[in-house]
């Protein structure tokens, strides 16, 4: 749970002209019109206020938005002169609209302040949001007063806000929002409005004789006598906003049984937002709690409601449950309810409403452990253009309704600073329940696959399908290093697939391992240390080992997750123990873990010492063909270790600021990887390079995606962790060599054949210099790897008693995006995900990471990796991102290294 960027302290001055009325343009005619029996009822009487926030535009130089929009209102008045008048109450209490055409109240306002200082409090509840949106005395009543309040107030940038406050008994959402797009198509100039305002309230009233038809528990008068359903709303109220993108989404589909599949977004968070309030708030468990839905109604009526119709055709129908009911039962449980109520509503169950209100003189809903919940996000708030573009926010400027009543919140569109988009919406809460509901939307998410259950069969030995030679084979000098002593696991996702109906993967998989372990049948030995620490291995024919799982969860719920760090991916590739070492230990460890939809993932975990990425890809490539019915692999191993052996006698003919001895002394490069390390997923598609590539100058235009990725990387990492200036920080880039030798290394190699070159900055150098400079050094310590820099590497081995690289302020990056490991098909298709499950390097380094092909979830080819930080340069290095490439970051579903997804933000 992290919180969004905010500025409860900034404090600013606006200067308001006296506020105005604006009247019609032209002369309205001067009638009486009644509302509607569901405008005219009790939980409507009250004021709602709007945001809308634009930035500066170049274009709109010299045009002043204050007169802009102010011309526009008088002259989108003339279409609804009804808002110019004032409401009437008559017999029973029944509003109308007396069309004075007396005009609506305008306010015009400078604030001392600039978008860019405003733009972390850009949710609500805004900072000196009363100054933007004055309460004009007198004005904020129901009857005899102005039916909409506008302010227009100017930045110091040129931006400004557009805030409306109107009474709710003239619109709903849908007729707001048709009211401010005409006023915006007026401001630029139009004659008359696209949708032409529709009056009919007569559609919506009461009938003659009025008859409740259907059950109202929205209505219900339910005295506040039982402590445990008092919600005291005193003084001690806070406000928070919470952010749901798509991981927290994905996370909530996750817990949602599979006959709910289809439940919305938005039934998903209510359903969330009840569970969790309802268990902060700390109420009887034998009392009900009821959580009321705003359902638009107009499409539910035969015919629909007509076209510019801008009256209140909305109701809530209330989910009603105990509160130990929805406390204790499983979280679709709620989201059912939520649903059912939903579906509730027809044509019929309006009308009934509306009789309702004159039958029980238009009673107020229950508030008695209630909340009800508006979602804003189907109206395109944000789409209204007055000229300078799009609004960067649009929504309610606080939650609860009016002055009476804090348990309603607004779900709104909003893009957070990593441009995730996804769903803002605030909430009123006593304080310590505030910190409960926190709590527990942080207990209801991290519960998720954690709790998920895998079934593993034991551990199994898989040995060759036939005999196979009992022979020693050297391991090469570029095998043998101690950076490689260390377990690589990838994981392979994918989903079921209807023509292989039948047929098991685990036993296909299995099969083809023993048949493929033939031709691979080092594989089957074990590694043993010689003389100098030497790495050899005895082919003994052993085996590797196989594990056959079952989980009960879907590959729908855990799409969400296809990227690292996994959930349960410990579960997913269970480390049998004492199998994880170099010496003595399996040289492979494969994990079969079917899923309830029919998907699968395959696992595998491989000793580095063996194989490079282009080794194990050709490795799984044999064994995919041996899977789908090969006699044989199309590219045959080839060992051959003694092509990588140092020469006799070694020398060291190559400068490898790689394998460096840096002593660890100086404080700034000291990075501690504590307990307080976290590990996110970043994605770069081709907005991100884009953004990069605007940034390099013209004689490095030719530069790859990988090195315009690892500068960027390098760059803001270094600035993230605050080293100290004068240190030196390295950036080592693996470099497969096999095609920079003469001849080259032969087709089947699987041994590893790369290098790490390092490039090298002072930290003040690399963070000064453009971005260009980064990427110079990249490019240029690439271009060094030859055939004799690799033969110097594996002499410095042996010459160096096989050092470690430099571990002191070094990061590597190995690009496995030209692998196509998400090709690897096992007769099920290509791999929804293929890659590694966490950055590092092993248990000893974590500045290791790996880019990997990956399709987001709007379709977009990229490239995503992982890597740890500690937490609080994780939110450094976030910022630094977005600084670098000016706002077209988008991070695409970050977690956290438990597994927590970052989905709560939340600010005073």
């Amino acid at each position: 749970m992290t919180s969004l960027s905010s500025s409860p302290s900034l404090v600013f001055t606006v200067q308001r002209r006296q506020p105005e009325l604006v009247a019609p343009a032209t002369p309205t005619p001067h009638e009486v019109k009644l509302l509607s029996d569901i405008d005219d009822q009790e939980g409507l009487r009250f004021q709602i206020p709007f945001f809308h926030i634009y930035q500066h535009k170049p274009s709109m130089e010299g045009k002043d938005p204050v007169r802009v929009i102010r011309d526009a209102l008088s002259r989108t008045l003339v279409f609804y002169y009804p808002f110019a008048g004032r409401i009437k109450e008559g017999h029973g209490r029944k509003l109308m609209v007396d069309c004075t055409g007396e005009g609506v109240l305008f306010i015009e306002a400078d604030a001392d302040v600039t978008l860019d200082q405003l733009r972390g409090s850009l949710q609500p509840p805004f900072p000196c949001s009363q100054e933007l949106l004055y309460n004009v005395p007198g004005c904020d009543g129901i009857v005899n007063c102005p039916l909409l309040l506008i302010q227009v107030t100017r930045f110091k940038c040129g931006g400004f806000v557009f805030a409306i406050r109107v009474n709710h008994t003239m619109v709903d959402a849908t007729g707001l929002v048709q009211f401010v797009s005409a006023l915006t198509e007026m401001a630029q100039g139009a004659h008359q409005p696209s949708i032409l305002p529709v009056w009919q309230r007569e559609l919506l009233l009461a009938r003659d004789p009025p008859q409740i038809t259907c059950n109202h528990r929205e209505y219900e008068q339910v005295p506040n006598t039982k402590e445990g359903t008092i919600i005291s709303y005193e003084n001690d109220m806070v406000q928070r906003s919470f952010f749901f993108g798509p991981t927290e989404i994905a996370f909530l589909r996750r817990l949602v049984p599979r006959h709910l599949g289809q439940c919305t977004r938005f039934e998903l968070i209510t359903a969330c937002l009840w569970r969790c309030r309802t268990k902060a708030l700390q109420l009887a468990p034998e009392d009900d709690v009821r959580m009321m839905c705003i359902v638009n109604a107009r499409a539910r009526f035969n015919p629909i409601i007509p076209l510019g119709y801008y009256g209140n055709v909305f109701v809530y129908p209330a989910a009603v449950a105990s509160v130990g009911k929805l406390c204790e039962n499983p979280f679709g449980y709620a989201v059912e309810l939520i649903k059912k109520v939903k579906a509730e509503v027809t044509e019929e169950y309006v009308r009934s409403v509306a009789d309702l209100m004159v039958i029980k003189g238009r009673p107020l809903f229950t508030t008695v452990g209630s909340c009800i919940v508006s979602n804003l996000t189907r109206f395109g708030l944000r789409e209204a253009d007055f000229g300078w573009g799009k609004a960067l926010y649009a929504g309610v400027s606080q939650g609860g309704v009016g002055p009476a009543f804090h348990g309603v919140s607004f779900f709104m569109d909003y893009e957070n600073e990593k441009g995730e988009e996804g769903v803002l919406f605030p909430i009123y809460l006593p304080s310590k329940a505030m910190e409960r509901f926190e709590k527990e939307l942080g207990d209801l998410f991290s519960g998720d696959l954690k709790s998920t259950f895998i079934q593993r069969r034991q551990p199994e030995l898989v040995a060759p399908a036939t005999p196979t030679p009992h022979e020693v084979k050297l391991l090469s000098d570029i095998d043998d290093q101690e950076g490689l002593r260390f377990q690589i696991p990838l994981f392979h996702i994918y989903q079921h697939k209807p023509s292989m109906e039948g047929k098991d993967p685990v036993r296909v998989i299995r099969d083809a391992l023993s048949r493929t372990l033939v031709f691979y049948y080092p594989f089957a030995g074990r590694i043993k240390e010689g003389h100098g620490r030497k790495l050899m291995v005895d082919c003994t024919g052993e085996g590797v080992l196989f594990i056959e799982a079952d989980a009960d969860v879907t590959l729908d719920q855990l799409r969400g997750s296809l990227q690292p760090p996994f959930p349960c991916s410990q579960e997913l590739l269970y480390n049998v123990p004492g199998s994880d070492g170099i010496v003595n230990c399996p040289l492979l460890l494969i994990q079969v873990t079917r899923f309830k939809s029919g998907g699968f993932i395959f696992a595998i975990r491989v000793n580095h010492t063996m194989v490079d990425a282009t080794g194990l890809l050709q490795f799984v490539s044999a064994l995919t063909e041996m899977a789908q019915g090969a006699h044989q692999p199309s590219i045959l191993p080839v060992w051959q270790r003694e092509l990588l052996l140092a020469r006799n006698p070694p020398q060291i003919t190559c400068n490898h600021r790689e394998y460096e001895q840096v002593p660890n002394t100086k404080e700034g490069t000291i990075i501690s990887y504590e307990n307080g390390m976290v590990q996110r997923s970043f994605f770069f598609g081709p907005t991100e390079i884009a953004s990069l590539r605007r940034l390099v100058p013209r004689h490095l235009g030719q530069c790859t995606r990988f090195e315009l990725i690892t500068a960027c990387l390098w760059r803001c990492r270094t600035k993230a962790l605050q080293l100290a200036s004068e240190d030196d920080v390295r950036m080592m880039c693996i470099v497969n060599a096999r095609a920079r030798f003469n001849p080259i290394i032969p087709l089947g190699y699987y041994g590893n054949a790369f290098v790490y070159p390092a490039a090298v900055a002072s930290v003040r150098k690399l963070c000064e210099n453009p971005f260009g400079y980064a990427v110079e050094l990249i490019k240029k310590v690439k271009a060094e790897v030859t055939e004799e820099y690799v033969r110097s590497v594996a002499d410095l081995m042996v010459t160096k008693g096989r050092p470690l690289f430099t571990t002191v302020g070094s990061c590597i990056v190995s690009n496995l995006t030209r692998f196509g490991l998400r090709e690897a098909d096992f007769g099920w298709g290509k791999a929804l995900y293929a890659g590694v499950s966490q950055g590092g390097a092993g248990p000893a380094f974590h500045g290791a990471t790996y880019f990997m092909d990956y399709e987001n979830e709007k379709g977009e080819e990229g490239v995503l990796f992982p890597i740890y930080l500690p937490s609080n340069a994780m939110e450094r290095f976030e910022k630094e991102l977005g600084d670098l490439l000016g706002g077209d970051f988008n991070n695409n579903q970050p977690t956290k290294s438990d597994e927590t997804p970052m989905f709560m933000r939340s600010t005073l």
